[in-house]
């Protein structure tokens, strides 16, 4: 890469840093909105961002209190009242074990004292110690089994409780757990003794307490994740999409969607110091560093022909910036739908003036500067980059410059097809599916409109050999060709057979055929001037030369290399057929007029009997050069079979690789034989005599 392309990179790079640091999309602008409920909207509002519609206040704290009334209550098995019950056993016992007075009445009176309630006849059959000691055992053992299982309240209404273990809750069906009453009727079971049953339901009904209890904290937990679960918003609003119409009332439904873009405003607080948003631009700018040096290297490597000039990489390059300016002129100054942006209008002029090709990498490149510029929002500029490839491949169909109806075709047509299939994708309103379609087919006008005003002046101005412009010269209206015919009607005839003996080869070989049959309709234009000198203008030609020194002769045949360049340049010919001009005859010898002068004894400069060259250094020009000799020459045989052609065809060839005229044209020997091939049933057809039919 020459330094003049990579100060080229550089200086572009720079620009687009400038242009996201004064316009970056994270420079914050607050929207301030002053309508209120009823009134009457005196303009379009549109959505600048995506924004999420945030609930009222009111309706959220009233889903959020429901949510939390949902929820069903945590409980946890308790410890403390385990404790509790067993207490209380121990309690009861001590008043037999402790009295003094071993009196029925007085222990039952002590019990009703301390709240339990004892009947006589259980605490006489208590009064003995073992009966006692056994109940009490009894009762120490089978109550912890009960109290570790769970006893749970009498009035809960699901069939399934939520018990907190660890801090980490856990259903339980009811039929795992005890209620009180089969919590007393699990104890009673145990014992095979009717007095002991009486006994012990009495004791259950002082002792056994339901342990299964609200967890308040762990409720309070659950009923505030059910509060935060509840969702802050009702939807979302997409960047570009309307809010609210022109002379449109003020609904609810409006004025929420209006409050919600002020709420997100100010949670963002995305308004950047000078400092972020230059450290910011510094990334944009090795960004682009990086993506240029990759494209132009991908160019340089695979498309040389195309980008030999820094004129030809400045169009490129001028085209992102322009393509970048037309995106932050919409979304920014006027602040309309970004599917308007005409995206395709540099990508199909990249590939209208270089090749498509090109324009497919290009393609890619506008895609990630111009979401860049929409702040990393790809859904737009993909649509509008995938509907450009029709336009791309519509390029095949362009036979004139006019005929950009089917580009216009093909582009809407594509755009059609996307954004059916994003809008099906995305579930959208009809109505917002037809502006949709309404704004890309102003983009794709745009476009094509840009591109019918702006292609024929890049061209001329890159003096490039588009397949646009090689067509216009192949116009027989083109003025050049019409003076052409008219003064040297011999040359231009065999310049008609040139071109299709080159058109045919280069086609065959890969070269452009386009630019061979044109570089061989122009490729003596220079005789113009002169054209009395040529003997395919003037049979008689020879006498003019006959009073000429050998030498003189030798320059006026040369000065038609030099004419033709005076004119090529004065009616703006492509640069590449302009090349041909110059490059087809080489740095060969004017033999004729040498060997006269040889003959004469005349003393010469050996330089003026050759040509300036240089020697041909394309396909192109060196096929041209190969077919001009040998239509020259063929059309003086007398002998017009294909064995004769066949070997001019041959020796042509052998002496021009020979004297090294080929030398610099990226032409193999087996490329040389496929010319010669295709060339020979040409020439074969325009030179076979016809049958002399018999006379009448």
């Amino acid at each position: 890469m020459t330094r003049s392309k990579l100060i080229l990179i550089i200086t572009t790079s720079i620009l687009i840093a400038l242009l996201h640091f004064f316009v970056s999309p994270y420079r914050f602008t607050l929207y301030n909105y002053d309508l209120k409920l009823g009134e009457i909207a005196e303009k379009d509002i549109i959505a600048p961002f995506d924004f999420y519609v945030y609930k009222s206040d009111e309706n959220l704290q009233a889903e959020q209190e429901t949510a939390a009334a949902k929820v069903q209550p945590i409980y946890k098995v308790s410890e403390n009242l385990k404790f509790n019950a067993q207490k209380n056993l121990d309690f009861v016992m001590q008043h037999f074990a402790l009295a003094n007075n071993k009196n029925t009445e007085s222990i039952r009176n002590k019990l009703l004292q301390n709240g339990y309630n004892v009947s006589s006849e259980n605490v006489s059959y208590l009064l003995e110690d073992n009966r006692r000691l056994n109940i009490y055992n009894f009762l120490t053992e089978e109550l912890t089994k009960i109290f570790n299982i769970g006893i749970y309240p009498d009035n809960y209404a699901y069939q399934e409780i939520k018990i907190a273990k660890l801090n980490r809750i856990t259903d339980f069906e009811l039929k795992r757990l005890y209620s009180l009453e089969e919590a007393k009727n699990k104890l009673i079971s145990k014992l095979s003794s009717e007095r002991e049953k009486k006994t012990v339901r009495e004791l259950a009904d002082i002792i056994l307490i339901e342990n299964i209890v609200v967890d308040n904290e762990m409720t309070s937990l659950e009923q505030q994740k059910a509060k935060e679960n509840v969702p802050l918003t009702v939807g979302k609003i997409q960047k570009n999409e309307q809010i609210i119409g022109k002379n449109q009332k003020v609904t609810s439904i409006e004025l929420l969607k209006l409050n919600s873009l002020v709420r997100t405003q100010k949670d963002q607080q995305s308004s950047k110091s000078n400092f972020e948003l230059l450290m910011s631009s510094l990334g944009t700018f090795l960004l682009s560093m990086l993506i240029l040096s990759f494209f132009c290297y991908v160019l340089y490597l695979f498309f040389p022909e195309n980008f030999s000039t820094l004129s030809r990489l400045i169009v490129v390059m001028g085209s992102l910036l322009f393509s970048i300016i037309l995106t932050i002129i919409v979304n920014q100054v006027f602040k309309i739908p970004s599917l308007i942006v005409p995206f395709s209008f540099s990508v199909l002029l990249i590939a209208l003036i270089f090749n498509p090709h090109i324009g497919i990498l290009y393609n890619f490149i506008n895609l990630i500067f111009v979401s860049l510029f929409l702040n990393w929002s790809f859904i737009n500029p993909a649509i509008l980059s995938i509907a450009s490839f029709g336009g791309i491949i519509a390029l095949k169909r362009m036979k004139k410059r006019q005929e950009y109806y089917p580009l216009t075709l093909y582009l809407l047509l594509s755009y059609f097809i996307v954004i059916t299939a994003i809008s099906l994708i995305r579930f959208e309103n009809f109505s917002i599916y037809l502006w949709y379609l309404l704004w890309g087919i102003i983009s794709s006008v745009t476009s094509i409109v840009g591109l019918i005003l702006i292609v024929p002046v890049v061209e001329r101005k890159l003096n490039m050999a588009t397949k646009q412009i090689l067509l216009e010269l192949l116009d027989f209206d083109n003025p050049l060709l019409q003076r052409m015919s008219k003064i040297t009607p011999g040359t231009y005839h065999h310049s008609l057979i040139v071109g299709n003996l080159a058109e045919s080869a280069a086609e065959a070989v890969g070269a452009n055929h386009l630019l061979a049959r044109v570089g061989s309709y122009y490729h003596d234009i220079g005789k113009i001037e002169n054209p009395q000198f040529f003997i395919e203008n003037n049979p008689n030609s020879t006498e003019l030369h006959d009073k000429m020194m050998a030498n003189e002769s030798a320059l006026l045949i040369k000065q038609h290399i030099t004419d033709g360049l005076s004119l090529a340049k004065k009616h703006n010919l492509p640069k590449p057929v302009i090349e041909i001009i110059q490059q087809h005859h080489g740095i060969g010898q004017i033999r004729y007029f040498y060997t006269k002068a040889q003959e004469t004894n005349l003393d010469i400069d050996e330089e003026h009997f050759y040509y300036n060259g240089p020697k041909p250094r394309s396909k192109e020009a060196a096929i041209v050069m190969i077919a001009d000799i040998v239509e020259s020459t063929t059309k003086s045989l007398e002998d017009f079979s294909e064995t004769a052609i066949n070997k001019i065809l041959d020796d042509t060839v052998f002496k021009l690789v020979n004297d090294g005229q080929l030398d610099e044209a990226p032409l193999t020997l087996k490329e040389l034989d496929i010319i010669k091939t295709y060339m020979l049933p040409i020439i074969t057809g325009v030179y076979r005599k016809r049958l002399e039919y018999p006379e009448n």
